[in-house]
């Protein structure tokens, strides 16, 4: 009767799989020396939105989902913020109002190599928006555990690379104006 009992227990375990959750986000000290270097007056952040809403994970393999907290917009709009702040470039209370809008969330988990992908279109309170295509690249893996781990592990610093690519677009200085 025991065997029994944990055979189903493990059967039970195995099939409901993992969930692998994203590290909170971390500033990037090259993302806030870039925001200052483009000398923009100080922005407000308006709420993120995306084309999917409140999407909080996205499954990896046959391993369990990889999540996020609270949800993939408001992590990414966090982050923006943290690194904005950091450069001195955040007032919640400045005319200049940008909001995001995350159009594409995806990762692929492979063998020997993986990426993050975004689509984000950022947008200020004049209609100008222009769109970011971002990719991370991490490592793979054979196993379907330590693939979703590092799909996992990987996301904070793809947002990082993420908010690099929007500061370094030359059109992310014109909206900001």
């Amino acid at each position: 009767m025991k065997s029994s009992v944990a055979m189903t227990l493990l059967a039970v375990s195995v099939l409901s799989g993992c969930a692998y959750k994203a590290s909170p986000y971390g500033v990037s000290p090259s993302n806030v020396q870039a925001i200052k270097t483009s000398a923009i007056k100080p922005i407000a952040v308006e709420a993120f939105t995306a084309a999917k809403p409140g999407e909080t994970s996205i499954t990896c393999r046959a391993a369990g989902p990889v999540s996020v907290a609270p949800n993939f917009e408001r992590y990414i709009e966090w982050a923006w913020i943290e690194e904005l702040k950091l450069a001195n470039a955040y007032d919640p209370a400045s005319p200049i109002k940008i909001s995001g809008r995350l159009d594409e969330i995806d990762f692929s988990s492979g063998m020997s190599d993986g990426f993050w992908m975004f689509t984000l279109t950022i947008s200020n309170a004049r209609k100008e928006s222009f769109t970011v295509k971002s990719k991370s690249a991490f490592s793979g893996s054979f196993s379907a555990d330590k693939a979703c781990q590092e799909v996992a592990q990987a996301f904070a610093p793809s947002v990082q690379t993420l908010i690099k690519d929007i500061v370094k677009d030359p059109r992310f200085k014109q909206i900001a104006q």
